[in-house]
């Protein structure tokens, strides 16, 4: 377990899990936090502490980490992930420099292992069941970023003495998570009595519960794992069976329009992760079945 932990990003949808697994754990817990943060998806919790800063490179964040003996570094930060932003400049420009830079205050700080969150993206479109030892050959400036961020940041944390462990995330849901993304935008079709309008949803993806995804993240804090590691539940389902297991649990007899949005020239069919790397290393392992983990995200949604 780790005694101390330090986290970036804890205002987006898997670092606020993270922080409240951490939370739960009763792990010490220091969130760092820019002026104009979202703090929505960590409303109402308690039990950890906030840094609010500008920089990385300030001297007195560093000062103030120091007093709280961190171990564990979580940089769970990134500009763009939502899908309109993913060819943008900053995705390298400014996000992989973010990256370098918080190993750079994970050592001034004390701590020993520094992990960072990278991406199914950094694979391609390679369909297919996916190890680490998969091609990386992105498509998008996001997925580039990914790469580049997770090649450089290890190779600093090895330099630094630090251990280091870049998680490849495929894809997660559960409440809180962005509207724009294909559940929650479902599920808010269906609870509102629209048709939602989808591709042939013939793809097979691989989802994860963000509670699980959390736990994953939490597991590989423990000083010592170091590596990259793909993070999934490890189990692709047809997108047709997804959307109609949600549709179900709605409760709603709107029959969706499948076909109506074409494939994308760079459409992923099958995405899917071999998690045998981290167990191995971990223990971890998905506890939260989707239709567990679909019922929660729906009653999450409806209005109360």
């Amino acid at each position: 377990m780790p005694s101390s932990v330090v986290i970036t990003g804890a205002t987006g949808f898997i670092g606020a899990a993270v922080v409240r697994e951490l939370v739960h754990r009763a792990i010490p817990t220091t969130v760092l936090l820019r002026p104009a943060s979202d703090l929505t998806r960590l409303a109402g919790l308690s039990g950890f502490e906030r840094i609010v800063f500008t920089h990385f490179n300030e001297p007195s964040l560093v000062e103030k980490l120091r007093e709280r003996q961190p171990n564990i570094f979580i940089h769970c930060a990134w500009r763009g992930v939502l899908g309109g932003a993913r060819n943008e400049a900053f995705q390298i420009t400014e996000n992989v420099p973010l990256t370098i830079q918080s190993v750079e205050l994970a050592h001034a700080s004390g701590c020993q292992q520094w992990i960072g969150l990278g991406s199914q993206a950094e694979y391609g479109n390679l369909n297919r069941r996916l190890d680490e030892s998969a091609p990386t050959t992105p498509t998008t400036a996001y997925g580039r970023g990914k790469l580049a961020a997770g090649i450089a940041a290890l190779g600093l944390a090895e330099t630094l003495g630090l251990r280091g462990a870049w998680l490849r995330i495929f894809s997660t849901y559960g409440p809180g998570d962005a509207p724009q993304w294909l559940v929650q935008h479902v599920i808010r079709e269906f609870l509102e009595g629209r048709t939602p309008q989808l591709t042939r949803c013939e793809q097979l993806w691989d989802y994860l519960y963000v509670a699980d995804a959390a736990r994953a993240l939490v597991s590989v804090a423990n000083g010592e794992t170091a590596g990259v590691f793909n993070l999934g539940s490890g189990h692709a389902v047809v997108l047709k069976e997804l959307i109609e297991a949600i549709r179900r649990i709605a409760g709603s007899t709107v029959e969706p329009a499948y076909g109506a949005v074409p494939y994308r020239p760079d459409q992923v069919m099958h995405l899917e992760a071999d998690i045998g790397k981290l167990q191995r290393a971990t223990g971890w392992f998905p506890t939260t079945s989707l239709e567990e983990g679909l019922r929660a995200t729906v009653a999450a949604a409806k209005p109360s």
